[in-house]
């Protein structure tokens, strides 16, 4: 049952951090559903490996704003 809350809960935040920064609020909600069951289902990490990969997509999708929001200086 935390299974499947913590996976909805994930998509919900992730779909608005989505439409918000991307406009596709559902590809980013699929890849935190999609990692969320690799971690917990799939290599049995269990709920903390949940959080870590979710902190993982987190902080991949700051870096990659960061990068795309770059000033580049002549």
């Amino acid at each position: 049952m935390i299974a499947v809350l913590l996976l909805v809960a994930g998509a919900v935040l992730f779909h608005r951090i989505g439409e918000h920064d991307y406009g596709a609020g559902f590809v980013v909600a699929g890849l935190s559903v999609g990692l969320g069951v690799l971690t917990w289902f799939a290599l049995g990490w269990g709920r903390f490996g949940y959080l870590g990969g979710q902190l993982l997509l987190f902080g991949g999708l700051t870096w990659y704003n960061l990068r795309r929001h770059q000033v580049r200086r002549p």
